[in-house]
């Protein structure tokens, strides 16, 4: 005998909350998918002031020459220096093809700004042709901070607004070392407390060209022995004088890049490097306007001839120089061991 069928049962109506939390969930998912695809598809572009600036990724030829045209672009400034790499001689190519200024800021998303980077970038943002164009790498980082340093200086945005420039909306994330995008505007805010001020496009220009310090990446050295000749057969120990000029104290630790420590190479005449050593691996801390000596042994050099130290601190493998701290060059003779030494 057939069984009668089973009624199903009757479906449970959802609770509106959980309705409305799904539907915030799907509605983040939605907009963070949009973003990606802009990233990807659209290399990260998007308008920082309408008419006068506008910030990408890194684009192709096509790309360059579509957004040219339709923003009517005059300056292409690009964040990424001058490296050594296919793309940048096609984009300078492009630049002169399609008849636009190019500027060429040196920069890196993994630190802090150099300052006289810092400076260089301001002169280009008052004396260019507007509408301008920033691009780094994806458009994320280095474009963001430039973007909301533009931002800070010309506009009256106010100062969380300008800083959202450099925001997981742009494809910036505050980790690792991107950090340090977030981290330069973090000193302003520093700055400006310590003065008991509020933002402003002066005070910005003024902490940005005359006061801003990138962290612990500032020093200067000389040498305390400098002698003029030496014998090419024998060692030398060279003698370091490490003076802190930045804002914070170097935290110095033994038998760790982590910590500050000198970094130095010997070249010879041709400029070939001959020798590279590693020093100043030692506990302790040094602070503002107090120095450090640290030995830099060098091996008997390969023959008599000219050659040049290169000596800087270092830290978390990224040299001070990259900063704009000074490193120190000097100059000595490697002589025949049968010549007497002056």
């Amino acid at each position: 005998m057939d069984l009668p069928a089973a009624n199903p049962l009757p479906p449970k109506n959802r609770p509106v909350w959980a309705s409305f939390l799904w539907g915030c969930v799907l509605g983040v998912f939605a907009a963070g998918g949009a973003e990606i695809v802009r990233m990807v598809s659209f290399h990260n572009q998007h308008v920082v002031m309408p008419g006068l600036v506008y910030r990408t990724g890194q684009l192709q030829n096509d790309d360059l020459r579509a957004i040219v045209a339709k923003k009517q672009i005059r300056t292409l400034v690009n964040l990424r220096g001058r490296p050594i790499s296919d793309w940048y001689p096609a984009e300078c190519a492009s630049s002169q093809e399609l008849g636009i200024s190019q500027e060429d800021i040196t920069s890196s998303a993994n630190r802090l700004p150099s300052p006289l980077e810092i400076c260089r970038l301001i002169e280009v943002f008052d004396r260019s042709e507007y509408p301008i164009l920033l691009h780094c790498q994806q458009g994320a980082d280095r474009t963001g901070l430039a973007s909301a340093t533009w931002q800070l200086l010309y506009t009256d945005a106010d100062y969380e607004t300008a800083r959202r420039q450099c925001s997981p909306r742009y494809g910036h994330f505050r980790v690792l070392t991107t950090a340090n995008m977030d981290l330069f505007f973090d000193l302003y805010e520093e700055w400006l407390s310590a003065r008991h001020e509020g933002h402003s496009p002066a005070n910005f220009r003024e902490w940005a060209t005359r006061h801003y310090k990138p962290g612990v990446s500032l020093a200067k050295l000389e040498l305390i022995n400098s002698p003029v000749e030496l014998p090419a057969s024998e060692a030398i120990v060279f003698r370091l004088r490490a003076t802190n000029l930045s804002d914070l104290p170097w935290e110095m630790s033994a038998g760790t890049l982590i910590g500050v420590h000198a970094r130095y190479w010997v070249y010879d005449v041709s400029n070939r490097p001959v020798y590279f050593g590693q020093a100043g691996f030692q506990n302790g801390v040094v602070r503002l306007g107090e120095a450090v000596e640290l030995p830099l042994p060098i091996p008997a050099m390969p023959g008599p001839g000219k050659y040049r130290l290169l000596a800087d601190l270092s830290r978390q493998n990224y040299d001070f120089f990259q900063y704009g701290s000074e490193p120190l060059n000097y100059e000595w003779n490697a002589v025949d061991p049968a010549k007497p030494v002056k």
